[in-house]
């Protein structure tokens, strides 16, 4: 795993919290496009999910390079005709996600399952960025 500086402006402010103030000041709802996602790994794989209910799994594009993940998708949400939204939390569009890993992956070797809003992504770990438990030999020292 890699070591970053923490930089409170870099990793507290982004694009997408300023758009959020500002739409509150403006009185619009605000609706996040970007999915929730949880990230865990063990020493053979990552493993990452995203929480993409309404997901248009024709439209779900996910690639997969050395260092990182991208997914970009659609959701629709339908809405009967004849009614007006007074208020909602969620919304139609695109949606993209990018994360960046600390270790490489094998490509090649991704593979990923979309059931009941839950998107689950399995990226396996090459060889040489896996952990290795290393045991003594021969006699001990005393």
């Amino acid at each position: 795993m890699s070591v970053v500086r923490w930089n409170p402006v870099r990793n507290s402010i982004n694009s997408e919290m300023v758009d959020r103030l500002l739409d509150g000041f403006m009185g619009r709802d605000t609706v996040s496009s970007t999915p929730a996602v949880r990230v865990w790994e063990d020493a053979e794989a990552y493993t990452v999910q995203a929480i993409v209910p309404g997901l248009d799994r024709d439209s779900l594009d996910i690639q997969a390079a050395p260092n990182g993940l991208s997914i970009t998708g659609r959701v629709n949400y339908p809405v009967p005709e004849g009614v007006t939204i007074r208020h909602s939390e969620y919304g139609n569009g695109e949606f993209r996600r990018m994360l960046q890993l600390a270790t490489q992956i094998r490509s090649e070797a991704v593979k990923a399952n979309y059931n009941d809003g839950i998107l689950t992504i399995h990226l396996p770990k090459i060889e040489s960025q896996r952990v290795v438990k290393v045991r003594l030999e021969g006699d001990v020292l005393s």
